[in-house]
């Protein structure tokens, strides 16, 4: 029988075992901090996205251009083992990419950036030839575009560069005479012709154009490659496909490394000591050599140079493979992203780096088994990125197989929806050509953001279908901080209900740049079971429970907690980092919290520091509350409204005292009665003044709120309900009332906010939002000119006309204009007001004053009041209204 295990929390379930909790936050006792590079590291975001410093600071990905293949080696191979590497990933070491027949392990040496340590063979079998035990293999890990492999030589002083060598490439693909062997063939791209003793650095570029591969040769006097030696395809980009990179050694000075003076040599270690050559002087001046003991018998006269040799050390520090860069589709399956195809083959093979992994897809049809005049590769990279290059390889059974298509092109897409639900796509290249017999193809566009890439292949129609192509490994670079990363905290456990107040976080936020926070809340938490292979293989619970699956195979049934039904979606991102109110439903016992950093331009990025959530215990366990009526049928109209609110009372809650509402700024409110009492109390025929609460204390605050305090409600006692009513005056087309409880033995502002829901069987609506319900259109209401005749003479007495009027219906800021003519149609005076929100009273007053400052003559004028807003169809008789006034002196 297999064990259940239970994962605590949401997180990752590793492979071969079980993780502990995470541990994304710390807790206090009125807290939630999350402030250290280990909190953020137990938070779930794609794989890669984010750069994490020591200090707990937290940055999107960099995207970067022109890198070395051979920094992170490590980390493709344990993302795509290769099939004869048997080892789990986190087995794998960077010993895993090398192959050497001489101190395999002294090649880790040349990888590691660092010019002190080396290379160096042991010394050779002298029966066996020398090129078969000196030389070595890297493993890329993947398949790169490579444009430049550079070799480093250790300084003079430390060693000797190799006296003749090869350096070789391959892309993994195996030559087609040995398609049943598993070994790849390779490429001569450098062979020294001449014996090398100074040239310490070589720098090969790859894929380039003829004329440039010859200035470069003419460059290196020593390295003079015949013409076949160079072997790499030009390709329409600079470089070529590279995966594995061989080096070897061909011939050594061994004991003559490098001359050196009697006594230099003889302070040399006994390993380092080389041959000592003695010559013959002969008469025409020529110098031969000789052996010791024949050296000796000669007469002085003939006793030519004795040269002391240091012993060759033959060293290479370092091995680089400069190439396109960051390749974004690699990592695509691990960040949960996806790859599909029009024809459902196992297209993931395409970003695996493998160009042996490559995908068969038909594009050629007959008129009968046509069935689209379109294929594609769909690729959703699990993250977004700023994209601009395309590079892909091409497989088949041997290199003279390897097929493109006829005609294609490329789009990209940020994750924008059109009104059908489908991805909007931009076509970023595109191409039509006569010969499909490629091995790789690229294309450059501009810098664009993409979180969805795909290539669409058309089907052609021939009188014989089933050409294909052969897609292997599909790549996208380009350059800049990801544009977008999210990251969510693992399930953060409140000890209990909480009442969530506050969030606030610390982020540098650069123009274009943003860090939005979301919570999301709940009280319940659901199951996921998840099922493993002995092995450590996750399969479905189908596979898992095929009798052919023996019990020996079987692993752990692990069940993880997720989010129950109860969770609220994710509110709207918070707006002041220094401290937003929680509007998620509080209390609750469970808690997550999103971060989405944002940037418009690829220079720049947000950094995410810290962040802290604020929470108080609960005056109940829930505060349930509606308003009636919430239909408005008459905008700008002053009226009573009533609130209802049901508390949810623990037997340990301490209760509250004091209640707050507030509504947008222009609806000013005025306080009618509070009454309290149980559900029955509250029925039509009650007299509500038994009901009403006695001394009722009407804090003073801002005209948009309405603070009370009044004797404790708390657990046990006959209050089952509360109804606030209050004057107010609803101008736009819907308004959000925020009310919430207090203890204010509690201290501090540690209000616990009403949500809306069903406070009271009898009350219609399950809201606490008002909803204008209007059919007339006016938006400029109760037009009032006070007074009719006014006389600015400045006596104190009728100075000013003042224009009066309400708007209704708007929400946004649009000014209100109050233009003066006079009975020919000059323009006298024009006054304007702009707020926040447009809508409210206005009181504008003219003082008789013209433009310039001058007093109006006597006489009629005509007002015009105008709202500039964007009508959006609504007529000039609804945004504008003609009054007349009078000056008299």
């Amino acid at each position: 029988m297999q064990r259940i295990l239970f994962v605590l929390g949401i997180g990752l379930i590793a492979a071969t075992g079980l993780q502990a909790q995470a541990t994304g936050y710390r807790l206090t006792s009125n807290q939630i901090v999350v402030d250290g590079s280990q909190h953020w590291r137990n938070w779930n975001f794609p794989v890669g996205t984010l750069e994490i410093d020591e200090a707990g600071a937290i940055t999107p990905f960099f995207l970067r251009r022109n890198t070395n293949a051979t920094e992170d080696i490590i980390d493709f191979l344990r993302m795509h083992p290769p099939n004869k590497l048997d080892k789990e990933p986190e087995d794998i070491t960077l010993i895993d990419a090398i192959r050497a027949g001489s101190n395999a392990p002294g090649v880790l040496n040349v990888l590691d950036g660092d010019m002190s340590t080396y290379w160096q063979p042991d010394p050779p079998d002298s029966e066996v030839e020398l090129g078969t035990q000196w030389w070595f293999t890297v493993d890329l890990g993947r398949l790169v575009i490579a444009k430049r492999i550079v070799l480093k030589f250790v300084e003079e002083d430390a060693g000797d560069p190799f006296l003749q060598y090869d350096v070789l490439i391959s892309d993994g693909e195996v030559p087609e005479k040995f398609v049943s062997s598993d070994e790849p063939g390779f490429t001569v791209v450098w062979r020294t012709l001449k014996p090398n003793k100074n040239e310490r650095l070589l720098e090969i570029s790859l894929g380039e154009t003829q004329e440039a591969e010859a200035q470069e040769l003419a460059s290196q006097p020593l390295n003079a490659p015949p013409a076949s030696s160079i072997a790499v395809a030009r390709q329409e980009f600079a470089g070529t496909g590279v995966r594995l990179v061989q080096v070897v050694v061909r011939a050594s000075d061994f004991v003559r490394g490098r001359a050196v003076v009697e006594d230099e040599y003889e302070a040399l270690p006994a390993v380092e000591k080389g041959g000592i050559i003695f010559h013959k002087l002969q008469r025409d001046g020529r110098l031969t050599e000789v052996a010791q003991e024949d050296y000796n018998k000669l007469p002085p006269d003939q006793q030519g140079d004795v040269i002391h040799y240091r012993r060759e050390r033959p060293r290479l520090a370092e091995l680089e493979v400069w190439h396109e860069g960051d390749d974004a589709v690699l990592g695509t399956l691990a960040r949960g992203g996806d790859v599909s195809a029009s024809q459902g083959l196992p297209v993931g093979r395409t970003v695996d780096g493998n160009v042996q992994t490559y995908v068969d897809l038909i594009y050629s049809f007959d008129r009968q088994t046509i069935r689209s005049p379109e294929g594609h590769i769909t690729y959703d990279l699990g993250s977004t990125y700023w994209l601009d290059t395309f590079r892909i390889a091409y497989g088949g059974q041997t290199i003279r197989g390897r097929s493109s298509f006829p005609s294609y092109r490329l789009d990209a897409s940020d994750g924008a929806i059109n009104a059908d639900g489908t991805l909007k796509w931009t076509t970023v290249a595109s191409r039509e050509q006569p010969s499909t017999r490629k091995e790789y193809e690229g294309h450059d566009f501009e810098l664009i953001k993409t979180r969805f890439f795909r290539l669409v292949y058309e089907h052609i129609i021939v009188p014989v279908g089933g050409h294909r192509g052969f897609p292997a490994s599909v790549q996208l670079y380009g350059q800049g901080f990801q544009p977008e990363v999210q990251l969510q905290s693992d399930l953060i456990r409140l000890d209990g209900r909480r009442n969530l107040l506050s969030i606030e976080w610390d982020a540098d936020t650069p123009p274009g740049t943003n860090v939005l926070i979301q919570t999301r809340t709940g009280n319940e938490l659901g199951e996921v079971l998840h099922y493993f292979k002995s092995d450590g293989t996750e399969i479905s619970k189908t596979e898992y429970n095929n009798p052919t699956l023996l019990d020996i195979f079987k692993g752990d049934i692990v069940a993880e907690e997720v989010e129950g039904d109860d969770w609220s979606g994710w509110s709207a991102p918070y707006e002041d980092m220094a401290g937003s109110s929680i509007s998620s439903p509080s209390p609750r016992k469970f808690l997550k919290v999103q971060a989405t950093i944002l940037s418009e331009d690829p220079a720049i990025s947000a950094t995410l520091k810290s962040l802290k959530l604020n929470f108080a215990e609960p005056v109940a366990q829930g505060l349930m509350g509606e308003v009636t009526p919430f239909r408005v049928d008459s905008l700008g109209v002053e009226r009573v409204f009533s609130l209802y609110v049901r508390p949810e009372f623990g037997s340990r809650d301490p209760g509250f005292d004091q209640m707050l509402l507030v509504t947008p700024p222009d609806m000013p409110l005025e306080f009618v009665g509070l009454y309290a009492g149980s559900d029955e109390d509250f029925s039509d025929a009650v007299d509500m003044a038994s009901l009403q609460v006695a001394d009722v204390e009407v804090v003073a605050t801002a005209a948009d709120s309405l603070r009370l305090a009044f004797a404790a409600v708390r657990p046990g006692g006959e209050v089952e309900v509360m109804r606030l009513d209050f004057k107010t005056t609803l101008f736009g087309m819907g308004a959000v009332l925020q009310a919430a409880l207090q203890n204010s033995a509690a201290g501090g502002d540690a209000w616990q906010r009403v949500d809306p829901g069903d406070a009271l069987a009898d009350v219609e609506g399950n809201t606490i939002t008002l909803v204008g319900n209007v059919t007339r259109g006016d938006l400029l209401t109760e037009v009032e000119v006070r007074p009719r005749i006014f006389t600015p003479n400045g006596d104190g007495i009728n100075d000013e006309a003042i224009f009066a009027f309400k708007v209704v219906r708007l929400s946004d800021d649009s000014p209100v204009e109050v233009a003066i003519y006079d009975l020919s149609g000059r323009a006298v005076q024009k006054l304007v007001e702009q707020r926040s929100i447009s809508t409210g009273e206005y009181a504008i007053g003219w003082d008789g004053k013209d433009a310039s400052g001058g007093q109006v003559p006597p006489g009629i004028y005509y007002v015009r009041l105008k709202l500039a807003a964007d009508k959006g169809g609504v007529s000039t008789s609804k945004t504008e209204v003609l009054r007349m006034v009078s000056v008299a002196y």
